[in-house]
């Protein structure tokens, strides 16, 4: 039997016995569907055929939320009047809900902020309490509440904490060191530390169009650079050069995409190399074989040894834009066991080092919509594909990382916080060749602009400055 889904976003609500009376009427009819919409569309909201398999998500689907069970957000400095240094805290609904549907009735409750319909948002702190309760309510077609989630908000001062070394590893997003700049700016006494500074004076571990797996796999330069966290098995840290091609280069030039900002020293007497799957000690001017085919491993120990790096007090890891950019949905499954898998084995390397270190895991933010996606990528993947893997990799963080600060592993919801309409570059475009009209269109597919970025910075600024009170 055909079945008919009735929408209550057309021209007027209609009241339940009229409702009944035109279901009977399209489910006898033999009038086509579109024939049966002209006869009552004067007196009727939009009606769509779907098969009986179908199912509408306003009916049937229950969205999730996405969101960690506590967030924690930076106030402005009481009774300050500087604006620039006022603060703000938004949650995007559109980023934190999947599936979505702008005729969801999203309703916060909650003490203060507001809802705003696109975001729920705080920027007022006078008499705000410490900690609070945030609920979000999301309701269907005839008031069906469809799903709800609570999560504890936490207001921290803004002000200098004790020091701390902070190493942040990702992507090209890490790699615009924006974020990571804004929330020194914040908080201050934070010294960063990693091989790369490029413009922001902060220093990091982020490679542009790096997954995470590629931490654990590049020990020789295709072009990309170098993992610094991968070292020979049976050689010390400090005993280990790298690789050949990378460091001459580096030495040499210094000034592509991938190689910019990094920090490297030339070859000790003594030191081992690596050349095309071989080491070599080098003495001297003269390198000699010592390991044919190594064994290479991700070891965090001797990372720290071999660049003289001080103890991370926090690590920051951002990952999930290279490994589901052009992830299909048929395999998503298989690419976000791998990419959970590669961020557990990065949390246990670390923690191998010293358990004591804390590690925020942050959630990677949606991205752009479909015309900076094509004008980026042509016609691989697409938004709503990036945006479902994007959600359900984010969704898989908070069930297998979030409740497990007694571990030192904090959930960080950027994803919440960036505003993907008005935080992402944009220009006026014309139509079409032939048109004057002129549209406003996001023109980068994943990355934010400086504005989203501050975003993210606030969220992190908030999560280390919770590490930090503790």
């Amino acid at each position: 039997m055909k079945r008919y889904i009735v929408h209550t976003y057309g021209r007027l609500l209609v009241q339940k016995i009229l409702k009944q009376q035109i279901m009977r009427l399209a489910k006898t009819t033999d009038l086509c569907i579109n024939n049966f919409y002209n006869v009552i569309c004067g007196i009727m909201p939009r009606i769509t055929y779907i098969e009986e398999k179908d199912e509408m998500i306003m009916h049937y689907d229950k969205p999730i939320i996405i969101l960690p069970e506590k967030i924690s957000i930076l106030r402005d400095v009481k009774n300050q009047s500087i604006h620039t240094d006022f603060e703000q805290y938004s949650i995007y609904y559109k980023n934190i809900i999947y599936p979505y549907s702008e005729e969801y009735d999203v309703q916060i409750e909650c003490e203060f902020g507001k809802n705003l319909g696109d975001c729920w948002r705080l920027e007022e702190f006078n008499d705000i309490a410490d900690t609070f309760l945030l609920t979000l309510k999301i309701y269907g077609y005839y008031g069906k509440l469809l799903t709800e989630k609570s999560c504890r908000i936490q207001i921290f001062e803004k002000k200098e904490y004790s020091p701390v070394n902070l190493l942040c590893i990702g992507d090209s997003m890490t790699m615009a060191e924006t974020y990571i700049a804004h929330t020194v700016n914040k908080l201050k006494n934070i010294n960063t530390i990693g091989l790369r500074n490029i413009s922001h004076n902060v220093n990091h571990e982020g490679r542009g169009g790096w997954t995470c797996s590629a931490y654990f796999e590049k020990y020789t330069d295709d072009g990309w650079g170098i993992s610094p966290f991968l070292f020979p098995e049976g050689f010390d840290g400090k005993e280990y050069y790298g690789d050949k091609k990378f460091y001459e280069y580096m030495l040499n030039t210094n000034t592509d995409y991938s190689h910019i900002g990094t920090s490297v020293t030339p070859i000790q007497d003594g030191m081992v190399i690596c050349d095309n799957d071989k080491l070599y000690r080098y003495s001297k001017g003269i390198y000699d074989v010592v390991c044919e085919n190594p064994v290479f491993k991700f070891d965090f120990s001797k990372y720290i040894e071999r660049y003289s790096m001080p103890t991370p007090d926090i690590v920051s890891i951002l990952f999930g834009a290279n490994e589901f950019q052009i992830c299909s949905y048929s395999e998503f499954d298989n690419e976000l066991n791998k990419f959970i898998c590669n961020l557990n084995n990065m949390i246990e390397a670390i923690h191998k080092y010293n358990h004591n270190i804390k590690i925020v895991i942050n959630l990677p933010i949606c991205g752009g919509d479909q015309y900076s996606w094509g004008t980026q990528l042509g016609c691989k993947s697409s938004a709503k594909q990036y945006e479902y893997c994007i959600k359900m990799a984010c969704s898989a963080i908070t069930d297998l990382f979030d409740r497990r600060r007694n571990e030192n592993i904090f959930v960080c919801p950027m994803l919440a916080v960036c505003d993907t309409v008005n935080g992402f570059q944009s220009d006026y475009i014309k139509s079409n060749i032939y048109s004057e009209h002129f549209e406003r269109h996001i023109t980068n597919w994943v990355h934010p602009s400086e504005i989203g970025y501050k975003q993210m910075g606030d969220a992190l600024a908030g999560v280390i400055a919770d590490i930090c009170d503790n």
